[in-house]
């Protein structure tokens, strides 16, 4: 049986009364900064609230608020706005909200929660926000945002400076003026990262950013983030399922939900090991509860988790929207949960839970939206630094990108059409793993008595998966680019042979074998996972692929020109017979002649920069050194976004195999 394990800490049975914190974020070049915490606030024996403020914000400026306790967890807090403008609280089901005050007046909120003991508690936050003064001529800051992070999480905050007209941005400075001391990553001055320290309580860092404009106009802010004093799994425990892992807190979306109770202690929690894996009897497969019909959407929301309530907003109006053929919810059929967090980056599919874990970012249609997403880069976006070439990757519709930059110094908005071009392929490629893990065919044997991971596993020694099939029967062949997908995807150092090959060694190397993206040498998993996500999206959603191998660039000024590329290379004949097998075991319910329906690929122009591929096909670029377009080409904000997050927009390996749960955490 799956069993929860309370989270406890030393004194919480004779310290059960919970600490408030609440503050109020925002200022001013004129403020003095936050007001100093009551003496103290969590050590006066009998004191069961605390009140931490600064100086409201005036209208038009960010504000935040916070609840910490004493002693103990906190738990299921819920905030709501009780008076004044109305106000978009994003996180009202974590322990620190931020929102705008859109206009001066009184505003109050309230927060209810479950302190250690389990006994609820309430408590009530008034202020009063002033008529902005600035008429125009003055430099004001804004930090976005107040927040909440168990210790050891990652933190950023993205400082929106504005400068009067005609002014620039000279500089912003960043220091700590509140909590244990951290050390903060500001090398691009417009946002500060850091990690959450470990604390003996929940806790409260304050920052504070200062701008000066170039004329020498100043303007600052504040932003509150509390550490919550929330162990993570410890690494030396092989038998935890997260070791070595951050895990956030998150919340099922539907309170209403049949497995809300099941869902984040079995998909997503610190004390979950291989002797705490639920059954499937506490939470089934999706296929289980629909009875192996195609899910409705409600089916599947009710197995959604979520750090922030959007999220799971945005992705029920993705399934309603673009889900119109049913794939997707019948490739969820394969999961037990669907976990999007603020915090979860890169994605990735846990075969041991039976879940898909989707980083947010993906998700986000409005500025607040993209707010609450951590910044913190994928921790492989410097592997392979030191080898002479790169490799770009994009979907197309037509000839125009799905992918255009977005600005992250932009307050901008996106369309719910972003929700299919930035998630459907991420979705395409998690739920390929989820099949190739538990395929429909094995639905009917499934045991409720045991886990995920104990129905799962004999299919895993011996190998029994479609991905080992396809390398035992369709095998890639080239083992240069197996150990350059090394380097590239898993961090290991570069021999001086791998770092002396050129784009155009490279490239003969992938031409010349079966992979539809170098990320298919990173595991025999995430070759066929690959495969079955551009099948999928050039046959169903009618998207093509965009692959192609370029010369590293000298600076973030040097345009990428493309050494070889190919648009739609899963339509190549040679790849078809192994895609074929893939589709007929993963994907029954498609007809697999559609395979052969596929359209021939389209070959890049070598020497023509990458946003110059863009539309094909198209003029052949004069011969390289004739022209005077590739002399004076300049890459656009696209290339460069590119090229810095190619990395990024990846999800994390899936390995080879792996014989026991403890040993199947994500791989980096």
């Amino acid at each position: 049986m799956g069993l929860r394990t309370k989270r406890r800490w030393p004194g919480a049975a004779a310290l059960a009364a919970a600490a408030l914190v609440l503050a109020a974020c925002g200022g001013d070049s004129g403020d003095a900064g936050p007001a100093s915490p009551p003496p103290g606030a969590c050590d006066t024996p009998g004191t069961t609230h605390a009140r931490h403020s600064k100086a409201p914000a005036a209208a038009g400026q960010p504000g935040g608020a916070a609840i910490a306790s004493c002693a103990g967890a906190i738990d299921s807090p819920q905030w709501t706005q009780t008076a004044g403008p109305a106000v978009e609280l994003l996180a009202a089901k974590s322990q620190a909200i931020a929102f705008e005050t859109p206009a001066p007046g009184r505003y109050a909120f309230r927060v209810d929660f479950r302190d250690a003991a389990g006994a609820s508690r309430s408590d009530d936050f008034a202020f009063d926000v002033a008529q902005a003064a600035n008429t125009g001529g003055e430099a004001t800051l804004a930090l976005r945002l107040s927040q909440a992070v168990r210790m050891g999480g990652a933190v950023s905050v993205r400082a929106w400076p504005a400068p009067p007209a005609g002014d620039t941005v000279a500089s912003i400075a960043w220091v700590q003026t509140e909590g244990p001391p951290v050390t903060l990553d500001t090398r691009d001055s417009h946002v500060a990262h850091f990690v959450a320290p470990d604390v003996a309580r929940d806790t409260p860092i304050r920052l504070r950013a200062t701008l000066t404009t170039g004329s020498g106009r100043t303007a600052s802010d504040d932003v509150l983030v509390l550490v919550e004093r929330h162990a993570q799994a410890s690494p030396a425990d092989s038998s935890a399922l997260w070791r070595n892992e951050h895990v956030s807190r998150v919340h099922a979306f539907k309170e209403a939900s049949p497995f809300a109770a099941a869902l984040a202690r079995c998909a997503y929690d610190t004390t979950l090991s291989t002797a705490t894996l639920c059954p499937l009897a506490t939470l089934p497969f999706l296929a289980q509860t629909s009875g192996g019909a195609l899910p409705s959407v409600e089916q599947v929301m009710d197995r959604v988790v979520v750090s922030h309530d959007w999220m799971g907003r945005n992705f029920e109006t993705f399934l309603r929207t673009f889900d119109t053929q049913g794939d997707f919810r019948r490739m969820l059929m394969s999961t037990t949960a669907v976990v999007i967090g603020a915090q979860v980056r890169p994605s990735f599919y846990y075969a041991v839970t039976g879940a898909i874990y989707l980083d947010a970012d993906n998700f986000w249609l409005t500025p607040g939206e993209r707010d609450t997403v951590n910044e913190a880069p994928d921790f492989r976006s410097s592997f392979g630094a030191t080898l002479q070439y790169t490799t770009l990757w994009r979907y197309v519709r037509g000839n125009t990108s799905l992918f255009p930059f977005y600005d992250p110094r932009q307050r901008l908005t996106r369309g719910t059409g972003a929700l299919l071009d930035e998630a459907g392929w991420l979705l395409l490629h998690e739920l390929a793993h989820a099949l190739d893990f538990l395929p429909a065919s094995v639905y009917a044997s499934l045991s409720p008595a045991l886990s995920p991971w104990g129905n799962i596993a004999p299919r895993v020694q011996p190998p029994r998966l479609t991905s080992d099939a396809v390398a035992a029967n369709h095998p890639l062949t080239s083992t240069v680019m197996s150990g350059l997908g090394q380097v590239r995807f898993f961090g290991a150092p570069a021999s001086a042979a791998q770092e002396g090959y050129t784009a155009a060694e490279v490239a003969a190397f992938f031409a010349a074998d079966l992979a539809t993206d170098d990320y298919a040498y990173a595991s025999l998993r995430e070759d066929t996972a690959m495969a079955l996500e551009e099948f999928l999206m050039q046959r169903r959603l009618g998207l093509k692929r965009d692959f192609a191998i370029a010369p590293r660039p000298a600076s973030g000024s040097s345009p990428l020109v493309v050494q070889w590329g190919q648009r739609g290379r899963i339509g190549e004949p040679a790849l078809r017979p192994r895609l074929r097998f893939i589709v007929t075991q993963l994907a029954p319910w498609i007809d697999p002649a559609e395979v052969d329906r596929l359209d021939a690929p389209l070959a890049m122009r070598p020497g023509d920069t990458w946003s110059g591929n863009l539309v094909l096909p198209g003029p052949t670029p004069p011969a390289a050194g004739n022209s005077p377009l590739r002399a004076k080409a300049e890459p656009t904000l696209g290339e460069l976004w590119q090229a810095e997050q190619a990395q990024r927009r990846r999800t994390r390996l899936q390995p080879a195999s792996r014989a026991l749960p403890g040993a199947f955490a994500p791989a980096p």
